[in-house]
């Protein structure tokens, strides 16, 4: 309510001005309407963060967490669905990188359509396709089918699982996104500890008129379906309109906002017109990072000194972020449920029950086949999930400098993923395995970082450059995950855990002085 008020005031003393004015013109006959106007930022500034962006912001943040919904849903799905699909275990990384593989490729086509058509038309029509995939996966009664639905789906979700921060960040004065995009990526985060409690209701009981694992799949994907309505009421970004030319239409939208959050009539609001800076942008959105770039830059100089070293750097960081986070441990509720699902195996290491399972799916005949999930795998992954959601949320707010953050979380979950693998207690070894969704803190300081290191001309190639990296270590650490978990389980773990205390070494290298790795803003100034 403060911020209202205190935006209420200044226009108000705004308004004042502009009626003196508009009854007197200065020695060059200049009116009220040359002295209104103003750019696109201090129109921003007038309107000021209240209510309206609240609301916006909450219906980001539900598209966000519908489309993080459907991407990791999959570690759940599959193996509850593992006997109906007839899925080997050889292949449940390959199957739950799917999600993953679209997103790569379809990537750079979503953030062109976002730039040319819009944020809004571009959200609501991939929301709605996803959805409705999504629906479709869930009846495939063979793993092509459901693979190739959830392959189609997931063409569309580049879109609601990226686009939602410049959205955010885009309807708000630049003093706040920082805050916005901080506190929406720790709910973001947060909202992940949905998924294991939606399985854990679902798959706890045996349904009569549907399989549990396809009602979960109906579940994880009708989310999108419903933000898609919140998404049709929402209204065009004011930034990509004054890029595209439609100054008015962008005004409209500001007099929306400002009445909304100040309570006052649309009238009342002193910006009469936008002034073009002439600066047309394109922004590549990613987690806590909105960037603008100007159209002409060759894409060809991110490949030259000096910025091919910190485009190498930043790249292999995220790549090596992504192989845990989106791939290693996509595949931990299935792994964690061997280690507790084996009644034969009493003692021993993760390795130890992956093996026993493997060689009873070997000796077993078909009608044996198991896909249940114990309750003690949802126990750990709901309690695991919300703890370290909110020690994201709170690292994510706190002052600690970003490369000390970065260092430090990819030693502990280095050091996580080792003890997984060598630990015989099934309950640490569940609880260390688990810890790998620790690597979300380095999202936010990575994205800041290659802000920072590149000049404001090539900052949205950067970032899409490097968050592209990312996609790729997602695909490639859930398919290696996956083959290597059943040929060679002890090495995977030796594997993954030798290459996050590269990315820990590696970290050294990243620049030491203080810069702010929170967000990136639009103003023009370049690394140095």
């Amino acid at each position: 309510m403060s911020q209202v008020k205190i935006n209420t005031k200044r226009s108000e003393v705004c308004l004042m001005d502009n009626l003196k004015r508009y009854y007197s013109t200065d020695a060059k006959g200049t009116t009220a309407e040359e002295y209104f106007e103003t750019d696109l930022e201090e129109a921003l500034d007038i309107v000021g963060a209240g209510k309206y962006q609240v609301y916006h912001s909450i219906l980001m943040l539900a598209t966000l967490s519908a489309a993080l919904l459907e991407i990791i849903g999959n570690a759940f799905i599959l193996p509850a669905a593992a006997c109906d699909l007839n899925l080997p275990d050889h292949l449940k990384g390959i199957v739950t990188s799917v999600p993953n593989l679209g997103v790569i490729l379809t990537a750079p086509l979503w953030g062109w359509a976002a730039d040319s058509l819009g944020r809004k038309p571009v959200l609501l029509v991939s929301c709605i396709i996803a959805g409705a995939l999504g629906l479709v996966a869930a009846f495939a009664s063979t793993l092509t089918g459901y693979a190739g639905c959830k392959f189609a789906a997931s063409l569309f979700l580049s879109c609601p699982s990226s686009l939602g921060w410049a959205y955010i960040s885009e309807m708000l004065p630049r003093r706040r996104r920082d805050a916005a995009v901080l506190a929406c990526n720790g709910f973001l985060m947060l909202s992940s500890t949905l998924s294991p409690v939606i399985a854990w209701g679902i798959l706890s009981f045996d349904w009569r008129f549907i399989r549990p694992w396809r009602l979960l799949t109906v579940i994880y994907a009708m989310p999108l379906l419903l933000v898609a309505l919140g998404v049709a009421c929402a209204d065009e970004s004011p930034k990509f309109l004054v890029a595209k030319g439609k100054k008015r239409q962008a005004l409209a939208v500001l007099k929306k906002i400002y009445a909304v959050n100040s309570g006052l009539t649309e009238d009342l609001y002193c910006v009469t017109s936008l002034r073009d800076d002439g600066k047309r942008m394109t922004t590549e959105p990613g987690p806590g990072c909105v960037v603008a770039k100007w159209r002409g830059d060759s894409t060809l100089t991110l490949l030259r000194p000096p910025h091919l070293k910190w485009l190498a750097l930043t790249g292999f960081l995220m790549f090596g972020l992504f192989s845990l986070l989106n791939g290693l441990f996509l595949l931990a509720p299935d792994t964690i449920n061997k280690i507790f699902s084996d009644p034969i195996v009493d003692e021993g290491n993760i390795c130890v029950f992956i093996d026993q399972s493997s060689n009873d799916t070997l000796n077993k005949p078909s009608e044996a086949c198991v896909d249940t999930i114990s309750h003690a795998t949802f126990l750990i992954m709901v309690v695991t999930t919300l703890v370290y959601s909110i020690v994201v949320l709170l690292a994510c707010l706190s002052p600690i400098n970003k490369k000390t953050l970065l260092i430090a979380m990819f030693t502990t979950v280095g050091a996580a993923c080792l003890m997984s693998g060598l630990q015989e207690n099934r309950l640490v070894a569940g609880v260390a395995m688990s810890a790998m969704q620790l690597t979300a803190l380095g999202i936010g300081p990575l994205t800041a970082y290659t802000c920072h290191l590149f000049p404001t001309t090539l900052r949205g190639t950067a970032v899409g450059a490097v968050l592209m990296f990312g996609r790729v270590g997602s695909v490639a650490g859930a398919s290696a995950a996956g083959y290597f978990l059943a040929a060679a389980c002890a090495g995977t773990f030796y594997g993954f855990s030798a290459l996050l205390f590269l990315c820990a070494a590696l970290s050294f290298l990243l620049p030491t002085h203080h810069v702010s790795h929170r967000s990136c803003d639009y103003e023009d100034t370049d690394a140095r």
